[in-house]
């Protein structure tokens, strides 16, 4: 009988890793090899879950640290697997499988079934639904949210999208995506990105573990006088049409149209490269975002825009491939302007670049609200800012400044804000 953790609420430690088997494994081999590992784990106070597909292992293990890294050091170095790498090791409020000491998935048998079934007795197996575990990452919260928890639960993993979030990018896939990109073949560069899709890529993935260290990749070579400037520039103009390809062709979960969230796309004034700004552009829009993607040539267009229409947020990018340190001055100007003349008094602006991927805290120097050290993480960002604002009194200040001789357009949001602030005095949230 498996043990019980639903009465501890204390944090655990987390451990999330995924491999490659030296071998493939009979589905006999496997329960052989779980079932150890129920009896190492029920000895260690480990529960945690198994995924084998085709010669992939995936597996979550939780409990007390020190515990977790003991039987660590026995799983890396275990002989049957092989190109192991360790995608989360952090701590959350509580245990998530509690009573799972360990459950195998495999791909269920069912011919037109893509999905995975867990194997082994259910009645002793519990999930703790409550919450979904508290992980920094988009990708990985979608799985164990939207996919672990309700499907577990019928006791199957039968989403159709499981094989494709578990992939990640191997270490060269950046330089050889790089090197690509300033090919004389531009196809070159379409054949190996539709090659990372066939292992299971998602659009996200590609994005902050391929896209974004291939644009860094790059300048590093400029910087190391490997290349030309003009040749980067090139390079980069093709991983953002490529960018473009794949978030037309690559599925995505259907979301509702937000069209009040509104959101303002855009390179800094003179800056040539764009092409964070266009992934930006394509995750806000599979969001659901209204999106609109500039590329502002002055600080006089770029505060124009947000003059004349009303934007919850402003994402501004400087160069992903160059640290542009020499910018930051320009752009605090910029972002100074752009929230003078914003009809929206609450702007909201985020910026992204490598200048703020290697340094963070640089948001701070040109005035922003907050910086992406991912482009994947823009949307969550963008969308913690909205949550904080606006208050009743920013918006009857909205209302003051509007010139009585002058028809701006307001959008859904501030037409819906305009409309709750005549209700009984409370504050105000933008949902």
């Amino acid at each position: 009988m498996s043990p019980s953790y639903e009465a501890c609420n204390e944090p655990v430690s987390i451990l999330v890793y995924r491999s490659r088997s030296i071998a493939l494994f009979s589905e006999t081999e496997l329960e052989a090899l779980v079932q150890k590992a129920q009896e190492r784990n029920r000895s260690q106070g480990l529960t945690g879950l198994l995924i084998y597909d085709q010669g992939t292992f995936f597996q979550w293990l939780e409990g007390p640290a020190a515990a977790l890294t003991q039987v660590w050091e026995s799983i890396k170095h275990d002989p049957r697997h092989r190109d192991v790498h360790v995608l989360r090791n952090q701590t959350i409020p509580r245990r998530f499988f509690s009573g799972w000491d360990m459950r195998l998935a495999l791909r269920a048998n069912s011919r037109n079934d893509t999905g995975f079934e867990i194997v082994g007795p259910r009645r002793d197996a519990r999930l703790d639904s409550r919450d979904p575990p508290m992980l920094a990452g988009g990708v990985w919260d979608e799985i164990f949210a939207d996919v672990v928890v309700p499907k577990l639960k019928a006791a199957h993993l039968r989403a159709p999208r499981s094989v494709t979030l578990l992939w990640h990018a191997d270490a060269d896939a950046p330089v050889i995506l790089a090197g690509k990109s300033l090919g004389l073949d531009p196809g070159a560069t379409s054949l190996y990105l539709d090659g990372l899709v066939a292992e299971g890529a998602s659009l996200e993935t590609l994005f902050g573990e391929v896209f974004e260290p291939a644009i860094r990749h790059l300048g590093g070579l400029w910087y190391d006088d490997q290349t030309t400037d003009a040749a980067v520039t090139v390079g980069l103009g093709r991983l953002q049409i490529e960018a473009r390809r794949l978030s037309c062709e690559l599925p995505h979960p259907l979301h509702a149209l937000k069209p009040d969230h509104a959101v303002l796309i855009a390179a800094q004034p003179g800056e040539p490269h764009a092409v964070n700004s266009a992934m930006a552009s394509e995750l806000f829009w599979r969001d659901g975002w209204d999106v609109s993607f500039e590329s502002p040539s002055t600080d006089a267009m770029l505060t124009d825009l947000v003059h004349d229409h009303w934007f919850d947020v402003l994402d501004l990018s400087l160069s992903g491939a160059y640290r542009r340190e020499d910018q930051l001055q320009a752009m605090s100007v910029s972002v100074r302007a752009a929230q003078a003349a914003s009809l929206n008094p609450a702007l909201a602006v985020i910026v992204n670049g490598r200048a703020f991927v290697e340094r963070p805290s640089n948001y701070f120097a040109v005035g922003a609200d907050a910086a992406c050290v991912t482009v994947v993480e823009s949307v969550g960002i963008a969308q913690r800012l909205l949550d904080s604002l606006p208050t009743q009194q920013r918006i009857e200040q909205t209302l003051m400044d509007q010139p009585r001789n002058v028809a701006r357009p307001l959008s859904p949001t501030s037409r819906s804000l305009v409309a709750e602030s005549r209700a009984p005095s409370r504050l105000l949230r933008r949902r």
